[in-house]
C-alpha cells in the first residue's frame, strides 16, 4: 500500500508542481508589474473565487471521491448527482456574493464575473473528484487546478500588450475558470459512462458530514487573506501574498498527498499510520530547514527586492506549512477511513479552530500587522494537527483492520 501511494503522490506532485510553478510565475509577474494596491486587489478577487466555491459545494466534492472510489461510476446516473449539487450550491453562491458586496467595495461587473466563475469552479470540483475516484489522480488534479498554471500565458499576453492592470487580470482569470469548467464538463460527459441506477441519497448525506469540516477548512485557509484588506489595507495583503508564493511548496506537496490519500485510505484495509507519520515528518523537517535559511534571498530574487521585508512572514509560514503536512496525513485518514462518530469529532475540532483563528486575527493583525496573520496560521495549524492525532488515537479501533496501526 505504502509504495503504491508514494508512486501516486509522486505522479500527482509532478503535475501539481508544474501547475503551481506557472502559478507562482504569474504571482511574481503580477507582483513586479502591478502596484502594491493593484496586486492586493487581484489577490483579494482570486482568494474570493477560490473561497466561495469550496463552501458552496456543501461537502459533495469529498463525498463524490469517497463514494465512487468504492462504487463503479458507470453503474450510476452521476449527472443527476451533479444537478443536485449545483441546485443547492447555486443559492449558497448567490448569498456569498451578496455578503461579499457588503464587506468589500467591489464593482457590480466584478461581482457578476465572480458569481459566474464561482459556479463554474463549483462544477469543476465535482468533475475533478469524479475522475479522482477512478484513480486518475494526475488528470483529476489537472482538471481542478490547471487554469492556475494556464493563466500564466494570459498574464504574459497582457504584459506584452501593456495591458497589465488589475481589472483585465481579474476578468481574464475568471474567464479562464469558466472556460476550464466547460472543458472538464465536455470530457466527463464524453468519457465517463453513466448507468441507470440513481446515486443513493447516502452519498449526499455523507457529504453533509464533510460540509462543516470542509467549510471550516476553507475558512481557516482564507480568512487571513480576506481580513487583511478589511483590517489593514491592500498593500499589506500584497506583502502577505508575496510571502505565500514560496511557501506554496508545502501546500503543493500536502495537497498532492491528500488528493491520493483520501480515496486510497477509503478503499484500503490497512493504514500504516506510524510509518507514514515518520516519513512525512522527515520530509517536512528537511524542507523546513532549507526554506527558513533561504527565506530572504528567495523573496529578493522573486520580487526584485520589492517585498524583502516579508522574510519573517515567510519563515513563520514555512513552519506552519511543515506542520500542515502532518495534519494533511492525519485528516486524510479521518476523512477517508473513519466512521461518522469520528467525522463528527473532526468537524467539532475544525470548527473550533475557525473561532480561534478569528479571535487571533482580530487581536494580532491590529497589533502586529501581517506578522500577526502568519503567527495566527502557525498557532491554528499546530492546534489542528495535535487535535487530529488525538482523534486518531481516540478512534484507533477503527484502524485495526488487517493490522492497520502497524
Amino acid at each position: 500500500m505504502l509504495k503504491k501511494m508514494v508512486l501516486h503522490i509522486g505522479g500527482v506532485s509532478v503535475v501539481l508542481i508544474a501547475i503551481m510553478m506557472f502559478a507562482a510565475f504569474t504571482s511574481i509577474l503580477l507582483g513586479r508589474t502591478l502596484s502594491k494596491e493593484e496586486f492586493g486587489e487581484f489577490s483579494l478577487m482570486r482568494t474570493l473565487v477560490l473561497f466561495i466555491a469550496p463552501l458552496a459545494v456543501w461537502g459533495q466534492d469529498i463525498a463524490t471521491a469517497r463514494f465512487f472510489s468504492k462504487n463503479d461510476a458507470s453503474r450510476y446516473r452521476w449527472s443527476q448527482a451533479l444537478r443536485t449539487i449545483m441546485s443547492i450550491g447555486a443559492p449558497i453562491t448567490v448569498v456569498a456574493i451578496v455578503l461579499v458586496a457588503f464587506v468589500y467595495d467591489i464593482s457590480y461587473s466584478r461581482l457578476a464575473a465572480l458569481l459566474l466563475a464561482s459556479l463554474a469552479y463549483l462544477s469543476t470540483l465535482f468533475f475533478s473528484n469524479l475522475v479522482r475516484s477512478r484513480q486518475r489522480y494526475g488528470q483529476a488534479i489537472l482538471m481542478l487546478n490547471g487554469f492556475r498554471g494556464a493563466f500564466f500565458l494570459v498574464a504574459c499576453l497582457l504584459f506584452s500588450m501593456k495591458s497589465m492592470t488589475a481589472n483585465p487580470a481579474i476578468l481574464s482569470y475568471y474567464g479562464l475558470i469558466v472556460l476550464w469548467a466547460l472543458f472538464n464538463a465536455r470530457y466527463a460527459f464524453r468519457h465517463i459512462e453513466q448507468g441507470s441506477e440513481p446515486v443513493p441519497r447516502q452519498m449526499h448525506t455523507t457529504g453533509l458530514l464533510f460540509m462543516g469540516s470542509q467549510a471550516s477548512t476553507t475558512l481557516i485557509g482564507s480568512l487571513d487573506s480576506l481580513l487583511i484588506p478589511a483590517l489593514l489595507d491592500l498593500s499589506s495583503l500584497a506583502l502577505y501574498q508575496a510571502a505565500i508564493v514560496p511557501a506554496q511548496i508545502f501546500n503543493i506537496l500536502g495537497h498532492a498527498s491528500k488528493y491520493v490519500w483520501v480515496p486510497e485510505f477509503g478503499r484500503s484495509m490497512a493504514v500504516q499510520t506510524k510509518k507514514l507519520s515518520l516519513l512525512v515528518a522527515l520530509v517536512a523537517l528537511l524542507m523546513l530547514t532549507a526554506m527558513v535559511i533561504a527565506a530572504k534571498p528567495i523573496l529578493h530574487i522573486m520580487f526584485a527586492g520589492k517585498y524583502d521585508h516579508g522574510a519573517a512572514v515567510l519563515q513563520i509560514l514555512v513552519v506552519a506549512g511543515a506542520i500542515r503536512l502532518l495534519y494533511n496525513l492525519s485528516s486524510s485518514i479521518i476523512t477517508g477511513r473513519m466512521a461518522a462518530d469520528a467525522l463528527g469529532w473532526h468537524l467539532g475540532i475544525t470548527f473550533s479552530m475557525v473561532l480561534v483563528e478569528v479571535g487571533l486575527l482580530f487581536l494580532l493583525l491590529k497589533n502586529f500587522g501581517v506578522i500577526g496573520a502568519a503567527v495566527t496560521m502557525l498557532v491554528v495549524t499546530a492546534l489542528r494537527t495535535v487535535g487530529s492525532y488525538i482523534l486518531l488515537y481516540k478512534f484507533r479501533h477503527q484502524l485495526r483492520d488487517a493490522g492497520s496501526t502497524q
